[in-house]
């Protein structure tokens, strides 16, 4: 079910228990407090939609320890709870972690020899994820590349398959570097107002595009702006896609400059943490992304410093294995 749809619903029945109210069916005061619950049901449930974090509408990956054991799609740790990630949230007191499942007689695994990382990995240690949005976006996605190439670090790119189509050569490049190459859409639109057909489509149009380019299936997709209903999450669900949005997000779009991005990402990073950055302006692709590319240099450099291993989503799921 969609969630105009719920939100409809809960505020026909809103007018209608007011009209009920005025005509003397049910007491005005009767009527009054049901229409606020109703409204106010309404709204949450539109809330719950837009609202990155939650389970509200089905299984998401907001954090790494959301990631299956095994296997390629995201579903809760045994005894982990989920989207514990915000600050505060006391589940996250009580809730066991990947690292601390696995800590114990284990044996070193370290990252494999194609991934260049800068330290072997074990299993206990602390990890988080960049991942990036909206592109790729020249040139902004090669100077990342870059970078990323330099440091030695895969991250998550979520791409917008009509860019991919544009840039085939930088997805390349993507995959032959070890990043992971997930899917943000074929075209960059908010799927709560699609209709099941149109979302059925743009999800089915950008999966063929990234497998031509990359040679697979994209295994995880992150919804537009990060909202999604019932039936955006059945509609992935059929085209086997894991959902994934984050828990740390510096909004790099708003013009922030970069020791802005820097300083909000680190207030917030934490073991298990899935970063939201943008190398991609979407839909218009006319602002600079260079503020965001000049704060992941020192974000890499603090992070490893405070003993995190960056990594990307496959590269996680690869470890806790």
């Amino acid at each position: 079910m969609r969630v105009l749809c719920i939100l409809g619903a809960f505020y026909l029945a809103a007018l209608i228990l007011l009209w009920m109210g005025r005509c003397g069916k049910i007491s005005r005061k009767m009527a009054v407090l049901v229409s606020a619950v109703c409204l106010l049901a309404g709204s949450g449930a539109l809330a719950a939609a837009v609202y990155p974090i939650g389970n509200g509408y089905g299984k998401t990956v907001n954090r790494l320890t959301d990631l299956q054991v095994s296997g390629k799609h995201a579903l809760p740790l045994q005894g982990t709870a989920v989207n514990n990630g915000v600050t505060g949230n006391p589940a996250a007191k009580t809730s066991v972690t990947a690292s601390e499942r696995l800590s114990g007689p284990v044996a070193q695994k370290s990252v494999p020899e194609s991934g260049e990382s800068s330290s072997p990995a074990m299993l206990s240690d602390r990890f988080i994820a960049l991942t990036f949005d909206d592109g790729p976006y020249p040139p902004y996605t090669d100077r990342l590349l870059d970078l990323l190439k330099a440091k030695k670090i895969h991250v998550t790119f979520f791409l917008v398959a009509e860019q991919a189509q544009q840039y085939p050569e930088l997805v390349r490049r993507m995959t032959a570097e070890g990043h992971t190459v997930g899917l943000h859409a074929f075209r960059h639109r908010d799927f709560l107002k699609l209709t099941e057909e149109e979302k059925r489509k743009d999800l089915e149009q950008g999966k063929a595009v990234l497998h031509a380019i990359t040679g697979k299936d994209p295994v995880y997709w992150r919804p537009p702006h990060g909202f999604r209903d019932f039936s955006v999450m059945e509609t992935a669900a059929a085209q086997n896609l894991t959902v994934v949005n984050w828990s740390v997000i510096p909004r790099d779009w708003t013009g922030i400059d970069s020791q802005e991005i820097y300083r909000r990402v680190m207030d917030k990073a934490e073991d298990g943490s899935i970063v939201l950055l943008h190398d991609g302006d979407s839909p218009g692709y006319k602002a600079s992304r260079q503020a965001t590319v000049d704060a992941v240099a020192p974000l890499i450099d603090s992070l490893q410093e405070k003993g995190y291993h960056l990594v990307s989503l496959e590269e996680y799921q690869e470890k806790i294995r």
